[in-house]
């Protein structure tokens, strides 16, 4: 009986020494698990911080774009404002051109205008009266034949939509 009571004994400290090493391997274990978490958690808070800070400087972005489209409106408000201005002034300086040749002698006027750019010429002739203007034009076929042509041809042209596509593709 002493033998088995010591077998027994024998049997219960090394199964409880296997034991103990397999609940220090376990604490182990944990430890490494806690240790690998922590971390984890680390890097975590360092990436959500790197994150907060690149979402602040997207926002600061953001807002500094906004504030350069707002400048941009802006400009383009003041742009429209002055190009309107501009145009009303081309039509009033257009309107005395028309006043001074309108009452000066056809042939003088025929000679001016062979000068000038054809698109001006016909802007001041389409607010002319047809009575004055053809007998500049009239003037103008005498001395410069090719340039009377080309202003006739642009003074009944009137552009319908889509029209002047085919008209640059036909000549």
């Amino acid at each position: 009986m002493k033998k088995i009571a010591a077998l027994c004994l024998i049997f219960l400290f090394a199964f409880g020494a296997a034991y103990a090493e397999e609940q220090n391997s376990k604490v182990i274990d944990t430890t490494a698990i806690l240790k690998e978490l922590r971390e984890k958690e680390k890097n975590l808070n360092i990436r959500e911080a790197d994150l907060n800070a690149k979402e602040a400087r997207l926002n600061a972005m953001e807002h500094d774009l906004l504030a350069r489209e707002n400048d941009i409106k802006k400009i383009r408000d003041e742009v429209a404002a002055q190009l309107k201005s501009l145009g009303e002034q081309q039509n009033k300086e257009l309107d005395n051109l028309v006043k001074v040749y309108s009452t000066s002698k056809p042939k003088s006027v025929a000679n001016i205008i062979t000068t000038m750019d054809i698109d001006t010429a016909v802007a001041i002739f389409s607010r002319m009266t047809p009575n004055v203007a053809g007998k500049i034009l009239n003037e103008l076929g005498k001395s410069n034949p090719e340039y009377a042509s080309k202003m006739a041809e642009r003074l009944t042209y009137q552009p319908v939509f889509g029209d002047d596509k085919k008209r640059t593709q036909q000549k």
